[in-house]
């Protein structure tokens, strides 16, 4: 086990101590009036360690205050401990400093934030590196436990409960179960992670569908009893329908019967009248191609005028292509002409430009030959080498001049030769069409005066009579004519049919017909009323099953219930022989019956938030005890207010009592 106490702590600027030291033995008493700074002592130690006070506040004044209860400034609040880790001695430190900074062109500081420095055993070092060291010792949440007696019982109750479980053991199903077969079938029911709670909502969720499900069989009962429709003697309209069946079938056949004779006749006739139509149509195809036979006889021959027709567009099209492209040649021509007339006067523009250029002479003045700062005259042979150079750059410049405006006008003749070779073949080009174009006008002048002469010839004969040609062709043909006279025949054979009168019996049939439907009508609820009958023989049947299965499930719940009591019983038993003076509630019984998790502490039967101080402090100490135990380690232990506990129970760890006392102005150490 680790043993973990508290030696020696030195405070600095602490809260209200501006320097205190204390040392400490296992039981270490420490008496103050109210205000003196017992608290203080341990909020120190806590800060050093995890820097928070006592009560787990990370936000409260660790500096010390003036009359005015303002911040003493430009001051260092300290904390020191001594602490032995299993007879081990190690002496941590925790500095909080202002930093006061001078800005530039400023003559007083300023507070720009907090710093605080860590030592361990004098080696300053990061927050980060100092905090893995505490917890090294001792888990942060495991020494709130076990330094405050009040500390476990102002956890939430799942937190409280869960560490107790953790204590005591978790508390396995199927070996609670072990021994009694109702036990053993319950947890077989837990698979694929299921657990008991999630078994006992389903099985009350099954229960309460299952009652609401019967309590809907009665209202579903009268509601199907309320659409059974009226009943009726069902044996006599089945005997009524038969009858009446069978006399529907004999007025049928004497319809039928009536009617048969009429119907031959009207096939005869109708067979009669398409036999007619179809000889008409024959005769009037005979009677269509005879006429487009004279027709077409009478019409002149158009082959050679379709053919000038022809002809005479083709050339029309070939003499609009010509025209067109001639144009086009023609303002091609214009345009390179325009463009040598432009040539021409560049030319004549380059060779005056050379002209001048080649008329230029070299004249000296006296200004050249004299110093440009000084104005003296150069010496004589200075004179002549100046005049010497001046006259070779002269010439070399001249040279130069003449020789680009040479080859300017060499460019500008070749450009215009390529244009002069250009133009004479389009001129060419141009002959040649108009030579073609001519061509083209004469042969179309010709084949308008070929077709004009052609159009006279095709004049169609209009002195013929096509009506007396057509008579007399049809009575030349005896196809025609036999079957003019067969249509004949037909058509006088065709008579009116008389009128079968069969109103009386179809009136019969309809009335028939009538009763039969309302006796089917009527039948028909003896199937719908089968239907209603059964479907409340069904829901009588689901209501018996339904309260089996409620009975069943109810059952099954009576035993979780048992199971659950006797899972209660074993984990409050489990639980609270790890503790002397404190006992522990894990579950509330509920108005219902049922239980639900909770986690009291009972001292002597009584609510630790009812019981007096003496009491919590000593069932605190105990639940201290216990978690020590657990997890193998003692840290101090700081009890206030311990003036108002006589004895407290035996405690492994060590102790610090704060006590209050009126006569100790200041702190005082025993």
């Amino acid at each position: 086990m680790k043993n973990i106490q508290l030696l020696e702590i030195s405070l600095i600027n602490f809260k209200g101590l501006r320097d205190q030291k204390i040392t400490f033995d296992k039981n270490t008493d420490i008496f103050g009036a109210n205000g003196t700074g017992k608290t203080t002592i341990f909020d120190a130690f806590t800060w050093l360690l995890f820097g928070k006070d006592s009560t787990d506040r990370k936000d409260f004044e660790v500096k010390t205050l003036d009359m005015y209860n303002v911040v003493i400034p430009k001051i260092e609040h300290e904390v020191t401990a001594v602490i032995s880790v299993n007879g081990v001695n190690i002496t941590i430190s925790r500095i909080l400093k202002e930093n006061w900074v001078k800005k530039r062109g400023s003559e007083t500081t300023e507070f720009s934030g907090n710093v605080t420095e860590y030592y361990w055993d004098s080696v300053p070092m990061q927050q980060k590196t100092f905090q893995e060291k505490v917890s090294g010792i001792l888990d942060e949440t495991v020494f709130k436990l076990i330094t405050n007696p009040l500390a476990f019982n102002s956890l939430k109750w799942q937190d409280r409960r869960k560490v107790l479980i953790d204590i005591a053991g978790a508390i396995s199903d199927s070996d609670l179960a072990k021994g009694n077969s109702e036990y053993e079938k319950l947890v077989a029911e837990l698979t694929n992670g299921k657990t008991l709670a999630d078994y006992q909502k389903q099985i009350a969720n099954s229960i309460k569908k299952a009652k609401d499900d019967l309590k809907a069989i009665p209202t579903r009962i009268d509601e199907a009893s309320k659409s059974k429709p009226e009943s009726f003697n069902f044996v006599d309209l089945k005997i009524g329908l038969d009858i009446k069946e069978k006399a529907l079938t004999k007025v049928n056949e004497s319809i039928e019967n009536k009617s048969s004779d009429y119907d031959i006749q009207l096939d005869e006739i109708n067979q009669k009248k398409v036999k007619a139509n179809n000889l008409k149509s024959e005769i009037e195809i005979i009677e269509n191609n005879t006429r487009t036979e004279i027709e077409n006889s009478l019409k002149p021959d158009t082959s050679v005028l379709d053919g000038l027709k022809r002809n005479l567009e083709t050339k029309k099209g070939e003499l609009s292509t010509s025209e067109n492209g001639l144009s086009t040649l023609k303002t091609k021509v214009t345009t390179i002409e325009s463009q040598i007339n432009g040539l021409d006067t560049k030319l004549a523009e380059l060779r005056n430009e050379w002209a001048v250029e080649n008329a230029k002479e070299l004249t000296f003045n006296d200004d050249d030959f004299h110093c440009p700062t000084c104005k003296r005259e150069f010496e004589s042979g200075d004179v002549e080498g100046k005049k010497a150079e001046m006259l070779t750059s002269f010439k070399t410049k001249k040279q130069n001049a003449l020789s680009e405006i040479n080859t300017r006008g060499g460019n500008l003749k070749n450009e215009k030769a390529s244009l002069e070779n250009e133009l004479q073949t389009f001129k060419d080009r141009i002959k040649t069409g108009e030579n073609h174009v001519e061509n083209l006008k004469t042969e179309v002048q010709t084949l308008e005066s070929n077709l004009s002469l052609e159009e006279n010839k095709a004049t169609p004969r209009e002195d013929v009579d096509k009506q007396v040609l057509l008579t007399n062709k049809l009575l030349e043909n005896s196809i025609y004519q036999a079957k003019k006279q067969e249509l004949s025949t037909v058509q006088d054979s065709i008579v009116e049919v008389p009128v079968v009168d069969v109103s009386d019996l179809k009136e019969q049939r309809s009335t028939l017909v009538s009763e039969i439907d309302q006796i089917k009508n009527n039948l028909r609820n003896e199937d719908q009323i089968k239907a209603v009958d059964k479907r409340i023989a069904d829901l009588e049947q689901e209501g018996k099953e339904l309260a089996q299965q409620i009975a069943n499930v109810e059952k099954t719940q009576f035993v979780i219930e048992k199971f659950n009591k006797l899972k209660i019983d074993t984990l409050e038993s489990k639980i609270n022989e790890k503790f002397k003076f404190v006992k522990f509630r894990m579950f509330e019984s509920q108005i219902n019956g049922g239980e639900s998790e909770c986690c009291d502490a009972l001292i002597d039967g009584v609510p630790f938030s009812d019981a007096n101080t003496a009491s919590k402090i000593n069932a605190g100490l105990d639940i201290i005890n216990t978690l020590c135990g657990f997890y193998q380690v003692t840290a101090p232990i700081f009890i206030d207010n311990r003036e108002s506990i006589i004895d407290v129970i035996g405690i492994e760890s060590q102790l610090i009592n704060l006590i209050v006392s009126a006569d100790d102005a200041k702190l005082r150490v025993a």
